[in-house]
Order: C-alpha cells, then structure tokens, then sequence
C-alpha cells in the first residue's frame, strides 16, 4: 500500500473548515466524478472519522461478575484494526463516485479501483465493489447487490447506523424488516438507532442477535404493531434476547411500548424478552404498555433453561399487563435504580414477580437496589415459590434499598411448601420501605416453616391498609404480617427473622392496628420466628399480635435510653447513642447540633405535638434531597430522624420518617 501522508494532510486540513451542513450542499453541486482526495475533503470527517472511533466505546459487563468477558472484548476484537486498515486503504483508492443506491444496483460493470459515495438521505456512505464475492446476500444497508450479481460493501468504522437499511420511524411504515436487517448486519458491532424524524419507529418481533451494542438516541420511541400473536403456541414479543450470549443496549431514556388497548387478552406479549441468554445488560430505557410484561427473565423457546449474568439499571416499566418484571429462572441478575409502575390487566398485576415455572428453575444470585414498585394492582414485590421443592437448587434473593407506594401489598413472600416441597435457601430484605399500602406493607402468606429463611432488616412500613379493612384475613390491619390463605395450606409455617423494623402510622385518622401479626387462619402452627428490637409509632397499634399456638418465638426488645429536651438546647456527645425526644415540651424545641464528625450519629423523635427543629453551626449544613438546609425539623407525633455526621463537618439524612424538610 503506498504512503498517503501528502494526502492524508490535505484531506485533514480540508475536513477542519467543512462541517456536516456543507457537506451535503457540496456532494451534490459537484460532478459525479471527482478525485478521491477531494470528495473526502468535501464530506469531511463525518464521512470516515466519526464512523473510525464508533459513536460510544461501549459499556462491559464486569458489574455482572468479574469472570465476564466485556462486550468490547467479545464483540470486536481484532475487527477494530481491520476496519481501520480498510479505511486507510479507502485513502489509496483513485476516484470516488457520488452515486445513489439504486445507481449501484443498476451497475452491472463496476471498478474495483473505485470509491462510490451514496448519497441517499440518511443513508449516506462509502462503498467499494468486491470482485471476489457472488454470494453474501443484500441486507439494504452494508452489502448491495447489482441486477447482476456484484457486491458493493460499505466501509464503516465500529458503528452501524439503522437507517442505512431504509427505516422511515413516521409512525406508520412498518419497519420490521429493516430493524431486523440492520440488527443481523450489527451482530460483532455497534448499533446506533437515531431518533425517528417524525411519529416513531413501528415494527413487529425483533431478534436481538449476541456479540452486539446498541445505542438509541434520547427520545426514541419503538412501539410494536397491533397484532404481535398471543395465542399458544406462538407467542411473539417486540423484543427477544434469545439464546445469545454479551448484549449490551443502551436507551439513553428512550421508550419501547405497545398499543395496549389492542392487547385486552392474553399476557405474553412482553416488550423484553431475555430467554436463555447469557451477559446481558439493559439500561436506561422504558419498557411500558405491554400486553404481558415489561421484562421477562427466564427461558421461552430456548435450548437453555436458565439465564446467567443479567443487568436491568436505570429502567422503567409502566403501565403493562401483566408484570413490570417477571423472573422466572436466573443465576445472576441485577437490577439497580429500576422502577415498576402501574400494572394492570391480568393477574398477578405486580410490579415484580419472581415465580418460577418448574423444580429445576433457578433463583440464585438474585439482587435489587433502589428499586421502586408503585401504583400496581396487585403487589409490588412478590415472590411466590410454588414449583420449587426441596430438591431444587437453594435460592438466593436480596432486595436492598428498595421501596414500594400505593400497591395491593408492598412486599410478599408466598407458598414455600412444606417437607419435600421445601426449597431452601434465603431471601433477604434490607433497609426496604412499604408507604400507603392498601393492606400490609410486608405479607409472608403461606410460607413454610421448613422452606427458605425470610430475614426482615431494618424494614418499615409507613401508613398502609388504606382501604381500612383491620379484620381482612390476609392483611389484618397490619404493618407486617405472617399468616396463610386457604387456596395454599400449610402444616406450619415461619422460619423468619424480623430485626430493628417499624411499624409507623402518622395520619391523622391512623388505621393500622397491629405493627407485627402471626396468624392462624386454620390449623396450622407458627414456628421458629424472632422479632428483634422492632417498634410501632404513632395511632394507637398494637405492638405485637401473636397467636397463643406460635412455637419456638424468639422476641427482644433492645431499647434506646431516651433523652428529652423540653426547652431549646445544644447537644453534646454524651447523647450520642440515645432516643432523642421533644417529650413535655410545650412550645417549639431547637436543638443545636454540634460539629459533625464522620461515624456519629444522632436519632429524633417528635413525641410532643410542637415543632422539633434541628440547626446546625455557622457554615454548616445538613444535606437533603433537596439541598442543603441550616435547619429542618418537624411538628407531628411519630415521627423521627437519623443524621449522621460526615467527615467534611456536615450531616447527612440516614433514615426518615415524615417531612422534616419544610
């Protein structure tokens, strides 16, 4: 190859002054003919440079776990180096040609010494005749066939762009085929899919192919034809992930959705389905108006019963049928910072379901954080353990941080079977949060006393069984509850850890009226469960609602000493440790705070009915999700604070309950 050092200058020193809103004026004013050298000076670096670097680097998947290959290793390679061989070579080529597709096609006579310059809307491009291939088929977009058989190939970087193969994204054309055309073309590559110039993207089921990246620019919307199948057995989703293995796909806050008043029957007409697949992550994309699911994690139609290495981070999914989330078998998935709104259709109506469909599905390494579930029909979290037994392989199930609002029941646990229906394992909760349930906050119906452990740490349950029912079976008026449902009985059930959680209730009218329920609705017995150092504030619940036939009942409480400020004060250190009240207080109480110092930590609770104010030093501040405030505080009975110090002098919010912010 010969040295275009000379010309590679010009064609720099050229493309600095040529930006891409003169390129198309000056492609089309030219001959078609013109010298390579200054074609490529007219397009610009848009032409080959933008397209060389690729639009994103691409994102690994070594949150997943750290034995996972990256996308960027596993898809590219060495492809990276022979794309940019390839361009450099573009540079040694004699003439480029502007020419449009249906030119191309119609060459029947092409030269291998030349560049042709498509310049079709949106899928301008650089091609070049390849005399050694008769075969690969015409994809519309990277490979062109004439009438008579020859191949034109475009040369382009690490990305490929969607419209190259003809999508119009006007709301009305359907662009399945060139979807699915320019993701078979991607796989091994970068898929860019710019937003839709008018209406959106409307196409039927896509196969996302393995090996591959996408990215969707911000405001993209992909909505699925009216009549995706649902009826067994060929159910047909908008997207399937199947069977394929290191998908990376960025949304960049865009939007996948169905027409979901053309899907009044059925429930499997998701818009992700992740079956059988391996190293996939999905982030910041919307999943909403389904006819089944949002998201599906399991194995429909796939050779592999289980997925492995799974990430859904910073996504959203509204409004669907079925489920926001539907689990069914997975070793390893992550779901951070996701939230799950609004299901309604057909049953269960959760925001996440983790149900398994058989003996040999697999729950394992299985983590939510700081996910949200609201607004759902049925429940926001759910777990319900039917088909596994003891002999399946033990579950491992995490949720962490995570909230849920305005749902059936915040988070349930159901149905681990009895003896050899017992599967083993944990689940754990941690520092979760259930506010204005219509029932329980936390429901643990049906479950086993010989199946998995439930632990309950640090949960709180604040204003639920809204629609005031104390009496109903399965919520009976209470904050957390363990008891069974007719449809599933048990010979015992229990086997749960319920430590430092709370039961609040700070309305004016309070309708919760037990914090913590074990209860027999039949014959069954209640073993082997411990409450530690829970709590209810506020209304008038009771504490404790134990059925006189519970066995094997561990229950401590370890309370705070309590120090309380009638008048205004400043506090030291030597409270650090103890339950700060507002108690015999007759008017407004300021408490100044002292310097924060990292690992210190201060607990408030407002037991007079006047305002409890907390200020801080000059120059100091206490961070909020609103900002940073001198001072807060708070005038209503049952609720509290936790602040702790930080090592630059301020304090920040661990836990709260109330607005403290006003």
């Amino acid at each position: 190859m010969s040295q275009p050092s000379k010309n590679s200058n010009e064609f720099k020193e050229a493309s600095a002054t040529t930006d891409s809103s003169e390129v198309r004026e000056q492609v089309l004013e030219r001959p078609a003919l013109m010298s390579r050298r200054k074609l490529l000076a007219a397009i610009g670096l848009g032409g080959i440079a933008a397209v060389s670097t690729g639009l994103w680097k691409g994102a690994g998947l070594h949150a997943v776990s750290a034995q996972s290959t990256s996308v960027t290793q596993s898809v590219y390679g060495m492809e990276q180096k022979n794309r940019k061989k390839e361009l450099l070579e573009l540079l040694d080529m004699d003439f480029c040609l502007a020419v449009k597709l249906e030119d191309l096609r119609a060459e029947t006579e092409p030269d291998p010494q030349m560049v042709y310059y498509v310049t079709n809307e949106l899928q301008e491009g650089f091609f070049r005749y390849d005399p050694y291939d008769g075969s690969t088929p015409d994809n519309t977009g990277t490979v062109l066939a004439s009438t008579n058989g020859k191949r034109f190939k475009r040369i382009f970087g690490d990305t490929i762009l969607a419209t190259w193969f003809g999508t119009k994204g006007d709301g009305v054309t359907n662009d399945t085929q060139a979807l699915q055309a320019a993701l078979n073309a991607a796989a091994g590559h970068k898929l860019f899919i710019p937003k839709h110039r008018s209406g959106f993207y409307l196409t039927g089921q896509l196969f996302i192919p393995g090996q591959i990246a996408i990215e969707l620019e911000p405001g993209t919307i992909i909505q699925a034809i009216d009549t995706l199948s649902r009826v067994s057995p060929v159910y047909e989703r908008l997207i399937r992930i199947k069977t394929v293995k290191d998908v990376y796909i960025n949304g960049n806050g865009s939007t996948l959705r169905m027409n979901k008043s053309a899907y009044t029957s059925g429930e499997q007409a998701h818009i992700f389905d992740i079956s059988g697949s391996e190293n996939v992550v999905i982030e910041n994309i919307n999943a909403n108006d389904s006819g089944g699911d949002g998201f599906y994690v399991g194995y429909f139609e796939s050779t592999v019963g289980s997925c492995r290495n799974i990430v859904l981070r910073n996504c959203r999914a509204d409004n669907n049928r079925r489920q926001g989330l539907s689990v069914i078998s997975v070793d390893g998935l992550i779901v951070e910072n996701c939230r799950f709104s609004n299901t309604k259709g057909t049953a269960p109506q959760s925001g996440v379901d983790i149900e398994p469909n058989g003996q040999l599905d697999l729950l394992k390494n299985i983590r939510f954080t700081n996910c949200v579930a609201d607004g759902n029909t049925g429940r926001g979290f759910l777990v319900t353990l039917l088909k596994p037994t003891a002999t399946s392989e033990p579950i491992d199930i995490v949720f962490n941080g995570c909230k849920t609002n305005g749902n059936s029941f915040g988070f349930s646990m159901n149905y681990g079977g009895d003896g050899a229906k017992a599967v083993q394992g944990e689940i754990k909760l941690i520092d979760c949060l259930a506010q204005n349930e219509q029932y329980a906050g936390f429901s643990d119906l049906s479950f086993s006393a010989d199946s998995a452990k439930r632990l309950y740490i640090r949960c709180k349950a604040i204003n639920c069984n809204t629609v005031n029912q104390p009496d109903d079976a399965y919520g009976y008026g209470s904050s957390f509850i363990m008891t069974t449902v007719p449809a599933q009985t048990r010979s015992v059930i229990g086997n749960a850890v319920y430590m430092d959680c709370e039961s609040v209730d700070s309305r004016t009218q309070p309708l919760i009226k037990r914090g913590f329920s074990l209860k027999r609705n039949k014959t069954e017995l209640i073993r082997n469960v411990a409450i530690v150092n829970c709590a209810v504030k506020g209304g008038s619940q009771s504490l404790y609602s134990i059925d006189p036939i519970t066995e094997e009942l561990h229950v401590q409480k370890l309370l705070l000493p309590v120090k309380a400020y009638a008048t205004s004060d400043t506090l030291t250190l030597d409270t650090v440790g103890f339950k700060i009240t507002n108690s015999g207080a007759t008017n407004e109480v300021i408490l100044a705070l002292p310097t924060a110092k990292a690992s210190i930590t201060y607990t408030f609770y407002v037991e007079a009915a006047y305002r409890f104010s907390l200020a801080t030093q000059a120059g100091q501040s206490i961070w909020t999700p609103i900002g940073a405030k001198p001072v807060i505080g708070n005038a209503f009975q049952g609720c509290s604070i936790v602040l702790s110090g930080r090592a630059d002098g301020h304090w920040e919010i661990r836990s709260m309950v109330g607005d403290w912010l006003q």
